[in-house]
């Protein structure tokens, strides 16, 4: 190949090298220039996940953006973020995730992930809330209602009626926090041993001292320094046991607020064990053709230290079946449905007002009056 046509060949090849970066700037600046300009021409909504729950549509999330502030109506592409727009709708208690980009032509796609109900809880005392199966707890929105299981009766929740969030975080960051707080308390313990130590070692100190009689001083003089010693010794000892006992209070003191503390431990952390036996429980039962279409409602109460009792109310007649607390609760359903398809059907369905699966192996019935 000759020199020249080496050189022609560079010299074109850094042509097309400056030809595609001249594009390439163009293209860009075109860009900004069309995202400074382009005006918002929609924005499309898309729920997913709803199956016959639906609990948000398009509308609604379209009035929880403009109450919140990031509307994009009326914007341009350049003004609006969608970062923003995303974490506000996942500030709504019922979107689990959400995704959003903008088009060429200036329409906001945007697809929200609803959260799917398994039960609403609707205990005493005003709550309102959707259980998710992930344990997320969400105010239920008005005019909208999904048909799961309702949850009623006096059981005493461990979060206010106002709350939503992940029930599980919630527990654990409780425990963390009671944690952090006995860790505390332990460390204020350690300069009050530290003064314990401190004066009983003076006490001693004081305690083990003797005066010595010099040859020039009367046995008589001797006699009454000792006697002033013993009765400073007296003195100094009434002080410093005074004295232990009252840090002895204040060790009782810590040692009792660490003893509630714990036990405010062990109670979260039953009452979490608690909460994913009974929601595992609620999720078998809806995957079950049979217990699902069966049960209408669930009455909780609060039994030993807290702990959750299950009372179902059924479809199928007038009576109550008691499931107790949340241990061996697939063992239990299975009594429950032999006892239907055994003697149920057979006495018939009003027969008996309460019937009661708590025991292991037992089904005990209380006739109706």
């Amino acid at each position: 190949m000759s020199r020249l046509k080496k050189i022609g060949m560079v010299l074109g090849y850094g042509l097309l090298l400056v030809a595609i970066v001249v594009v390439i700037c163009y293209a860009h600046i075109g860009a900004r220039d069309h995202r400074e300009n382009q005006r918002i021409t929609g924005f499309d909504i898309h729920i997913d996940g709803a199956g016959s729950h639906m609990l948000i549509d398009a509308e609604s999330m379209f009035k929880w953006f403009s109450k919140h502030g990031v509307s994009p109506k009326n914007k341009s592409i350049a003004e609006l973020d969608l970062a923003a727009l995303e974490g506000v709708a996942l500030k709504h208690s019922a979107v689990e995730s959400c995704n959003a980009f903008v088009s060429y032509d200036g329409r906001i796609e945007m697809t929200i992930m609803q959260r799917e109900p398994i039960a609403r809880l609707r205990l005493d005392g005003g709550y309102d809330h959707y259980i998710a199966s992930d344990g997320v707890l969400f105010r239920a929105s008005d005019g909208y209602a999904a048909y799961v299981p309702v949850i009623t009766g006096s059981y005493a929740a461990i979060v206010d009626r106002e709350f939503s969030g992940n029930i599980y975080e919630f527990i654990s960051d409780s425990v963390v926090a009671l944690e952090r707080r006995m860790v505390e308390l332990e460390h204020k313990k350690y300069p009050i041993h530290s003064e314990r130590k401190r004066i009983k070692e003076r006490n001693k100190s004081v305690s083990d001292s003797t005066i010595r009689k010099p040859f020039w001083v009367s046995k008589e003089k001797h006699e009454a320094r000792k006697e002033d010693l013993k009765l400073f010794k007296e003195a100094h000892n009434q002080k410093y046991l005074k004295k232990d006992a009252e840090l002895v209070k204040q060790l009782d003191k810590l040692t009792s607020m660490q003893s509630v503390l714990s036990q405010k431990i062990t109670t979260l952390k039953s009452t979490d064990e608690d909460l994913k036996r009974f929601i595992e429980f609620i999720k078998s039962t809806l995957s079950d053709s049979f217990w699902s279409a069966e049960i209408t409602q669930l009455v909780l109460t609060s039994g030993d230290k807290g702990a959750i009792n299950i009372t179902i109310v059924p479809r199928s007649g007038d009576y109550l079946v008691e499931l107790g607390d949340t241990h061996n609760l697939t063992e239990k359903l299975h009594n429950m449905r032999e006892f239907y398809d055994k003697v149920l059907h057979n006495v018939g369905w009003d027969k008996y007002s309460r019937i009661s699966v708590r025991y292991d192996g037992q089904v005990v019935c209380q006739p109706r009056n």
